[in-house]
């Protein structure tokens, strides 16, 4: 018997930072659905437009891109299903039988589930626990019973795994929608993520990680959601001096690290360097660089941008990073994101090369201080820096 499908989770059931992140991603939805109240919800067309990315990631995703057509069809399919009632009747055994037959799959598709494997969806949908706990579990045993019924037809080997499949990810979306959350943001970058989650030892592990990455998706959704216009907004909680204070700390941080990077880099260059510069407004190139690590990350930026760039050169090759604190939704709606890129030049032109997923980027709310959230900001801004010179030195070797 799984205990995590069986029984009520309370918050001392799930991993301390995956508690940390559920409580972070609840504060993020109370504002978004303060926002709400003050203008009108998003309609089916919105709603088409959020699904239709994700059927696109998605995709992408399974190795199977399609025609804007069939893309187009499996959106109307999957809206159709989102408009399923988004509370009253339970999600009972018959019921989502239905709803997966409605549910299209790549080519060729995977054999539907018998009904008993749709009982245990069932109740993993009924689990007493975190929305997004609770859609974790849903996507696990959807897949694991696609999975067993892949084996039981010999067809395991045919199309994507049942994990990159339609149907796990539709029934964890409605398992949101049914919560009042928004469906989950498919990233084609979030493969490796993904796999290893699916892949974990034990079904507490699998399903653990599972939320940890859904908690993100759910976040870089909510930021879309808060970025979209909006009549009647209310007024946008101050963000500004919690945003100078960790662009203060990110310009301080990345300083710190310009002579060990030099070290390193005059190893194989003598003549390498590494300096940063930073500033409150962002013009030309960093300006679209900014917007496009916004966009890449699924919201809406402020007109400024706090900007903090690492340039490092050596044997001839040029690559700067750049660390970015934004104000989240145009005008700003209180929340903050931190995002990420590295550009380099080569023979061709630019090139973004950390090539981030959406789940790539810190966001903070309102009530959030430097000092807390900064451990969580340090660790991100290292990871690019170490990402970065690693492609550096591999251009150079």
């Amino acid at each position: 018997m799984d205990s995590l499908a069986d029984r009520t989770h309370s918050g001392e059931d799930l991993p301390a930072p995956l508690r940390r992140s559920l409580g972070r991603l609840d504060r993020l939805h109370e504002l978004c659905q303060q926002r709400c109240r003050s203008g009108p919800r998003e309609g089916p067309d919105g709603l088409r437009d959020t699904v239709e990315r994700h059927v696109r990631e998605l995709r992408a995703l399974a190795g199977q891109p399609g025609s804007p057509a069939r893309s187009g069809l499996d959106a109307d399919a999957l809206c159709a299903v989102a408009a399923e009632p988004p509370s009253g009747a339970p999600l009972t055994a018959d019921r989502l039988a239905a709803l997966a037959r409605r549910i299209p799959d790549f080519d060729p598709p995977a054999p539907a589930p018998p009904i008993g494997d749709a009982a245990g969806v069932a109740r993993a949908a009924a689990a007493e626990t975190h929305p997004v706990v609770r859609a974790a579990l849903v996507f696990r045993h959807t897949t694991e019973a696609l999975g067993r019924r892949l084996e039981e037809t010999g067809t395991v080997s045919t199309g994507p795994p049942p994990h990159l499949r339609p149907l796990p990810w539709a029934l964890a979306s409605l398992s949101l929608l049914r919560s009042d959350h928004l469906p989950i943001a498919a990233d084609r970058r979030i493969g490796t993520r993904l796999g290893a989650a699916v892949g974990a030892p034990s079904p507490e592990a699998r399903t653990a990680a599972l939320a940890a990455l859904f908690a993100d998706l759910q976040t870089a959704a909510i930021r879309a959601r808060l970025s979209s216009p909006l009549h009647g907004r209310a007024e946008a909680q101050p963000s500004a001096l919690l945003a100078s204070a960790l662009h203060r700390r990110v310009l301080v941080h990345l300083r710190r690290r310009t002579g060990p990077l030099s070290q390193v880099l005059r190893q194989v260059d003598p003549e390498a360097a590494a300096h940063v510069e930073a500033a409150d407004v962002a013009e030309g190139a960093r300006l679209e660089h900014c917007a496009a690590a916004a966009e890449r990350a699924l919201f809406v930026t402020g007109p400024g941008c706090r900007w903090v760039a690492l340039d490092l050169r050596a044997a001839g090759a040029s690559l700067e990073l750049l660390v970015a604190v934004h104000d989240v939704g145009g005008p700003p709606t209180g929340a903050l994101a931190v995002t990420a890129s590295a550009v380099m030049d080569t023979p061709d032109g630019p090139e973004e090369v950390l090539d981030p997923a959406c789940t790539d980027c810190v966001t903070l709310v309102p009530g959030d201080s430097a000092g807390d959230r900064w451990p969580c900001v340090e660790e991100f801004v290292d990871d690019a820096v170490s990402r970065a010179v690693d492609r550096l030195a591999r251009t150079m070797a």
